[in-house]
């Protein structure tokens, strides 16, 4: 089961949050590679960071189910979205 992003690009919108993503800071906050339909334009070359499912196999499948690493995205999403 795949992570379900709604494509909002909110996440994209709050890099200065993110120090791992620095270089991908346009200088706003915002990431260089976002479109303006909210989609990537490296989106199959994405940073680990920005790949639950992949951050997901490699460091917290130990931790976590799927499902329990999921919602918490989901819900890491929702705080995001209430800051715009």
């Amino acid at each position: 089961m795949p992570f379900k992003c709604d494509c909002c690009g909110c996440c994209c919108r709050s890099l200065k949050k993110v120090p791992a993503l620095v270089d991908f800071d346009r200088g706003d906050g915002v990431c260089v590679h976002l479109q303006d339909d909210n989609l990537c334009a490296i989106y199959d070359h994405r940073p680990e960071i920005c790949n639950v499912e992949l951050m997901y196999e490699r460091f917290f499948s130990s931790v976590y189910t799927r499902e329990e690493f999921f919602r918490l995205n989901e819900k890491q999403c929702e705080k995001i979205k209430n800051w715009f």
